[in-house]
This record gives C-alpha cells, sequence and structure tokens, in this order.
C-alpha cells in the first residue's frame, strides 16, 4: 500500500530547492525537530538552522536550513521559506568553518545587543552547517 502524500516546496532567497510530493518532513523549529505527515493538522512555525528531511518513494533528501518559516494547511500543502537553505551534499566544509570562525570574531568584537545577537545567530547557523556535514561526510564522501 503506498503512503500518504503531501505537496512540499522548498525554497530559499536564492532558487527552489523541491517541489513535489513527500510522505514525511522533518525539521528544526521553535519548539524543538517537528516531523510532518499528510493530513497534519494547519501549522505555521518558525525554523531554526538544522537539518531538512523529505522522505518519498523510498528515498531521502536532507538539506540545511538556516532559518525561516514552515506552513502546512488543511489542504496537505506544505511550504517552506528558508533564510538560507542548501542540499547536504553540496556543503563546502572549509567555507562552513571560514563562516564559523568570521562569527566567532565577530562576537569577541561585538559592542553592542544587537551585534552580539547577529554574531550568536550566525555562529549557531555556521555551527549547525559544520555539525550535518560531518554526519553525511562517509555518505556523500566528503
Amino acid at each position: 500500500m503506498a503512503s500518504k502524500t503531501f505537496q512540499l516546496t522548498v525554497l530559499s532567497a536564492e532558487k527552489q530547492l523541491y517541489s513535489g510530493s513527500a510522505e514525511s518532513l522533518t525539521l528544526p523549529t521553535d519548539t524543538g525537530e517537528v516531523t510532518v505527515l499528510a493530513d497534519h493538522i494547519g501549522l505555521v512555525s518558525n525554523l531554526h538552522a538544522g537539518e531538512l528531511i523529505i522522505r518519498s518513494g523510498g528515498k531521502t533528501e536532507e538539506l540545511f536550513v538556516g532559518g525561516g518559516v514552515l506552513e502546512f494547511s488543511p489542504e496537505n500543502q506544505c511550504r517552506v521559506l528558508a533564510d538560507v537553505a542548501e542540499r547536504v551534499a553540496e556543503i563546502d566544509a572549509a567555507k562552513a568553518e571560514a563562516a564559523r570562525e568570521a562569527a566567532q570574531k565577530e562576537l569577541e568584537n561585538a559592542k553592542s545587543e544587537p551585534e552580539v545577537a547577529s554574531a550568536k545567530a550566525a555562529l549557531f547557523k555556521a555551527i549547525a552547517r559544520i555539525r550535518i556535514a560531518e554526519k553525511h561526510r562517509k555518505k556523500y564522501h566528503r
């Protein structure tokens, strides 16, 4: 018996990363990790930096998201609008480490609360990207 599906679109400011049917979507939200299935109750949630996992037709696709918004409608339509997103297989570990170092320096030099908050957010995103890349390193030969 085939699993029920819903329509999913994942967009970042730069590009569309996914558009099609999905059996499940797991992603990091304000309230922790959430998995959405077909016929889920309507939901709108902020996203945190972390791993987004799409399962469909026996295949799994992993993405990094650096924050954004999830919207799931009662009509089985799901949209993820990500601040930053990329396929895990495309994460450049050296660039991610350089972003972490830059964010750390920015945090050390921050003089105001907004500067500290901005630096902490950048550092959190960089660390999440590095952790996800390391988690999948063998799978993607990195």
